[in-house]
């Protein structure tokens, strides 16, 4: 069976050419890095015995080149390190941002996650100095290598050095790696909980919940903060240990390195080179040490956003089929929100065509959400199908399905943007003839005429919309590019009169193009735009058909318009009565 290439791990791979030149700029500059060392010994041992001013002047010039094309070489694989970061962060985040969608839309969502913040802190780790002394602590030998040369027991103190920090660090990881995870947590729970309360502040306001809220919220900062400072205190306690055992190295290997000396085994220049060449191969490992928070962050990031990819991969492209224009056939079982245990709705079975409009009513918690969602591709039914044109939905690719369908959610979100863009549906072409047509069947070009800045005005910095007004204006992004369905939930809840009068409006000019239009209704007003209505009932289909046969067994003419002067009160509603009132699931 095929198995979709996790694009996460695909981006992480594409690195790879990038990585082998930092690898070789790499090997240049460490070998170029014994410059130094050299040069100390050459002028320890030969122009201090010699005198010769001619030769240290030519070894210095020569020592200065050096230094320049180390910085050349330095400066090259840091910009490639951050062009691949950049290039890293460009391949992966519209993938994340795609899992991210399909997992909140499959009803599951993490608060606490800040998938952002993942991707740009693996970004900078990867143009950052963590990754810098990976890429050094491969020529760690070679310096251990060159002070054997100088002399064997120089290697061997060398050796045990590079043995211990190396050792200190794999004991870094396993200490610091679970309050870390920790630590990860409970940021995640107490980050929750402050998204939560800043986007619901006028309820915490309204209902006195600020302070019990402050002081949950407070509580589960110290929590994070209790294994931070954990995981922190381990990282910095085993950070000071190996700088001191580094200082005592270089101490060491200087005094041993005098002693050589003194007996006639090594010379001065010895003594001096091998302090430095030790120094420069314990580097990588003390600077590992030192910044292991970043690189355990770092690892997290990575599997956190590879394992979203992998748990909500993107689905196969299935087959483009023609624009829709024939019927919508509706035949469910069961269905629910995805992995949910119980089902929303059950047992609905209907079918319309072109130019209908079907009012869908029932009490709250009937399923007129859920079947909503069902019929706009949202949701799936566990057992059932929605046929568009005789295609299940599911068949349907999602773009093109998109192109089918206006959803009008119950709450409605506009996007930062323009109106122009929000309507448009921030396509790469935005058709403007079709954004104003739309605008104006949503009954709100002139709303958006008066504005400043007309339908370039920025939604998002500053601007007020009302809850009609913005429920207009989605209503005007449902209908742009002509769908063949119309799905709206709660269309007219935040409607006054006059926007009552533009959604009836909106929905009798999809129906004179031949749309089919859903409309989750309890106000009685939409209903005299409807031909056919259904009656959801916790959950089940009740009844079905057109508007008159299902009404005419109620007593109460739920279409009637308000009670004009002189006009008969309605009669007495019976118990048999189909109830309407109510707000949406």
């Amino acid at each position: 069976m095929f198995k979709q290439a996790n694009p996460v791990k695909t981006a992480w791979g594409s690195l790879r050419k990038g990585f082998v030149a930092v690898a070789f700029f790499s090997l240049f500059l460490n070998l170029l890095m014994l410059a130094g060392p050299l040069y100390m010994l050459q002028v320890y041992d030969r122009v201090l015995t010699s005198q010769n001013v001619d030769t240290l002047i030519a070894l210095s010039v020569l020592l200065v080149g050096v230094f320049i094309v180390i910085a050349c070489l330095d400066l090259m694989r840091m910009r490639i390190l951050g062009r691949l970061a950049a290039r890293f962060e460009l391949s992966v985040g519209a993938p994340v941002l795609s899992a991210a969608m399909r997992r909140r839309v499959q009803g599951e969502s993490d608060a606490g996650e800040h998938l952002v913040e993942d991707v740009n802190g693996f970004r900078e780790f990867i143009s950052g100095t963590t990754l810098i002394a990976f890429f050094d602590a491969p020529w760690i030998p070679i310096y251990l290598m060159v002070l054997y040369v100088l002399h064997p027991l120089l290697g061997l103190l060398g050796l045990v050095g590079a043995l211990t920090l190396t050792i200190m660090a794999l004991i870094n990881n396993s200490r610091a790696r679970g309050p870390m995870e920790q630590a990860s947590q409970a940021r995640g729970r107490s980050d929750a909980l402050f998204n939560t309360s800043d986007k619901n502040a006028e309820l915490v306001h309204a209902l006195g919940m600020k302070s019990d809220l402050m002081r949950r919220w407070t509580a589960l900062q110290a929590d994070a903060h209790q294994y931070k400072t954990r995981a922190s205190d381990r990282v910095a306690s085993f950070s000071v240990l190996s700088k001191t055992i580094r200082m005592g190295l270089q101490s060491a290997i200087l005094g041993l390195g005098a002693a050589l000396a003194i007996t006639g085994e090594s010379t001065a220049g010895v003594m001096i080179a091998a302090t430095i060449v030790l120094a420069r191969a314990l580097s990588p490992i003390d600077q590992l040490i030192g910044q292991w928070r970043t690189f355990l962050a770092a690892r997290g990031s990575y599997a956190k956003i590879k394992k979203l990819t992998e748990d909500y991969a993107e689905a196969p492209t299935n087959l483009n089929l023609p624009r829709a224009f024939k019927s919508l056939d509706v035949k469910i079982a069961q269905a629910g929100p995805p992995r949910a245990v119980n089902a929303t709705i059950r047992g609905i079975d209907f079918g319309l065509q072109p130019g209908d409009v079907l009012a869908v009513i029932g009490h709250s918690g009937s399923g007129k959400t859920t079947l909503g969602k069902m019929l706009a591709g949202i949701w799936f039914p566990q057992r059932g199908e929605v046929l568009l044109d005789g295609s299940p939905l599911s068949k349907w690719n999602n773009e093109d399905l998109g192109k089918q369908i206006g959803y009008l959610p119950q709450d409605v979100e506009l996007f930062d943007g323009t109106i122009r863009e929000n309507i448009g549906r921030f396509s790469i072409a935005i058709d403007d003839a079709e954004v104003l047509r739309a605008a104006r069947e949503a009954g709100v070009h002139e709303l958006i005429s008066s504005l400043p800045d007309g339908y370039e005005t920025r939604i998002g910095q500053g601007f007020f919309l009302s809850g009609g007004q913005r429920q207009r204006l989605a209503l005007a992004r449902a209908l742009y590019g002509d769908p063949f369905v119309l799905v709206l939930d709660e269309p007219n809840s935040d409607l006054d009169a006059e926007g009552e009068q533009a959604l009836r409006d909106a929905i009798l000019a999809a129906q004179a193009r031949r749309a089919i239009s859903i409309v989750m209704t309890h106000r009685p007003a939409t209903l005299q735009a409807a031909n056919k209505v259904m009656v959801l009932r916790d959950g089940n289909q009740t009844q079905f058909g057109d508007k008159d046969d299902v009404l005419k067994v109620n007593r109460r003419n739920v279409l009637a318009t308000p009670t004009q002067p002189g006009a008969a009160a309605p009669s007495p509603r019976p118990a048999n009565e189909i109830q309407i009132s109510g707000a949406a699931q």
